[in-house]
């Protein structure tokens, strides 16, 4: 019974985070971001601005979803979201088009070219922040095809 319960314990803590890693929409390339372009992105795109009970809803899907978004901005222009980031990706988005609850990477509802879309509207808002090199890579990075997608092992 100790083996097992062993067993089952290590099973358990080395598939810890792998949801988290592998749900991703998009990659985000922070290189020569300027030290306060999150704070702006927020400020500019404050979850604030939110009056539609709709989406004071999914606000808190994203807020609560289980990868913890470090960063939260919403998009007021249509398609209206509100989108979950960490430094490096993004995570998590709700819209009401695409999904009832706080969507990710592996949510069937989220076609590739969604995730494109959505993943190049961020990116959008971090090439203003970011120099000369970093634009270029962000450009880039717009055209290659949604993580996780079959063109992106091709590619890959």
């Amino acid at each position: 019974m100790k083996i097992l319960f062993l067993i089952l314990t290590l099973t358990l803590i080395g598939c810890y985070g792998v949801n988290s890693e592998t749900s991703q929409i998009g990659d985000i390339n922070s290189i020569c971001l300027s030290k306060n372009a999150w704070t702006e992105i927020q400020s500019k795109n404050s979850v604030d601005k939110i009056n539609d009970s709709t989406f004071k809803e999914g606000l808190k899907y994203v807020k609560n979803h289980f990868i913890k978004p470090e960063y939260i901005i919403y998009f007021e222009n249509e398609p209206k979201e509100i989108v979950g980031c960490g430094f490096y990706s993004i995570r998590v988005v709700y819209n009401p088009k695409i999904g009832d609850f706080g969507i990710d990477g592996l949510s069937p509802q989220l076609s590739d070219k969604e995730q494109i879309r959505i993943r190049n509207r961020v990116l959008k808002l971090i090439k203003e922040y970011s120099c000369e090199d970093g634009k270029i890579v962000l450009t880039k990075e717009m055209n290659e095809p949604a993580i996780f997608s079959k063109e992106y092992y091709e590619n890959n």
